[in-house]
């Protein structure tokens, strides 16, 4: 384990978590190493903060199977923090767990090796087992210089709420004295941070833990938030989803604690540096042709403020949404991407087509019963298809004479010797 280095009036660590090494987005090297960009500058900033500790929520890796370039990135990352005399203290993300099947996980590697620490409590007869962490057997918290103790608990998914109920029980039991300063680890949401979050509990299931904690660690959720200067969630270092371009604040927390008895902290929510998304919603209801989509999406394009500059050029995301008065098939989305490609000099264009075709415009002057509607429905619906097209009145007659057949209750057999006559009868295109 990294020693804390007591030189300090103030003990100080870091907070982060969602650091997903290993992910390739958008099929993109860049983006690959862009994840790991994001750890490097963590990293550089725990040593250039002179932190005493670095505590990581969860999901270091982006999946269980960790690419081998990804290992080496986090071993390089976490060797410069081990070398420099900071521990690092993890928790499991629903990302990086073992598989139900398998009983040793990445992270259990690099806590074996010595470049982290990783928490994880034994549950025994439906009890939680608060051990003290060491090297051989793992455990439920660590004790570091300064009276401070870190307890961990990994993801638990839908049973997070049951597992922190335990924990609050199993520290109602724990002898006297209690640690000068408490800190829960942990890989879980809370509810009404994000609409359909998995592993996310309501703040209840925290509350009961106050006089056992002073200070909830949070990972798992990408938005960051705190609450009541008691909860931390610090979100995603990089920008794993191009919803999360709108959480600009996302980083990761620089905590600093005073040596005063009792301690208290003071946290900081730090912007990591990160590749600039960029996200154009057009609506092209008001347009009549291609083109008139193409110079709305050019003045579109005139109107957006560039990103500050971050030295890397960035992703960008266009929508095109709305309601088409021409055929779908008609809009050149090579062009709309060349058009971003030349406004933004980007690494990569995503291109998103949300349009709906108008299916039917039939005037009421052309439809003025409902029969001639339905009519001029099956006929138009029936003219896309090159086999009927040529015949297309007469299939129209067909598809209305089947639908009065089965009304008027037709065997079965009546109607089959009716349809095979008409396809006798009427020749069929080759498409």
């Amino acid at each position: 384990m990294g020693q804390i280095h007591q030189r300090r009036a103030t003990l100080r660590f870091l907070h982060a978590a969602d650091v997903h090494l290993g992910y390739q987005q958008y099929n993109s090297k860049e983006r690959f190493n862009d994840f790991y960009l994001a750890f490097r500058n963590l990293v550089d900033e725990a040593k250039a903060r002179r932190a005493d500790f670095v505590l990581l929520g969860g999901d270091l890796f982006e999946k269980r199977t960790v690419d081998p370039l990804a290992m080496r990135q986090a071993v390089d990352g976490l060797q410069t923090l081990k070398d420099a005399g900071i521990p690092v203290i993890a928790v499991e993300g629903n990302h990086e767990r073992a598989h139900y099947r398998d009983q040793y996980s990445w992270l259990q590697f690099l806590d074996a090796i010595g470049l982290l620490i990783l928490l994880d409590p034994l549950v025994k007869e439906g009890r939680l087992v608060l051990e003290p962490y060491s090297v051989e057997t793992g455990g439920a918290y660590v004790d570091l210089p300064g009276g401070i103790r870190v307890y961990g608990l990994k993801y638990y998914g839908a049973a997070t709420e049951r597992a922190l109920a335990l924990l609050q029980d199993a520290l109602a039991e724990t002898s006297p004295p209690r640690p000068a300063y408490s800190i829960l680890l942990t890989h879980a949401g809370l509810e009404g941070v994000l609409a359909r979050c998995s592993g996310a509990v309501p703040r209840r299931a925290f509350e009961a833990l106050r006089e056992h904690v002073d200070y909830v660690a949070l990972g798992h959720i990408h938005k960051p938030y705190d609450f009541d200067a008691w909860i931390y969630n610090p979100g995603s270092l990089e920008t794993w989803s191009v919803e999360e371009a709108a959480w600009e604040e996302r980083g990761y927390y620089v905590v600093e604690l005073t040596s005063r008895s009792p301690l208290r902290h003071h946290a900081t929510l730090v912007p990591s540096p990160r590749r600039p998304f960029e996200r154009l919603r057009l609506s092209v209801d008001a347009c009549t042709s291609p083109e008139a989509v193409y110079e709305a999406l050019q003045a579109r394009l005139k109107r957006v403020r560039p990103a500050p500059a971050s030295g890397r050029a960035p992703v960008v995301e266009v929508t095109l949404e709305g309601t088409l008065s021409f055929d779908r098939a008609e809009l050149d989305l090579s062009r709309v991407e060349t058009m971003v490609r030349q406004a933004f000099s980007p690494l990569l264009v995503r291109v998103h087509n949300a349009t709906v075709p108008s299916e039917f415009q039939i005037s009421l002057q052309q439809a003025s019963s409902r029969a001639e509607l339905e009519h001029l429905v099956l006929r138009e619906l029936i003219e896309r298809d090159i086999r009927y097209r040529a015949n297309a009145a007469a299939w129209t007659d067909v598809a209305l004479e089947l639908k009065r057949m089965a009304v008027a209750n037709n065997s079965p057999d009546e109607i089959l010797d009716y349809l095979r006559r008409k396809r006798a009868e009427i020749p069929l295109e080759e498409p």
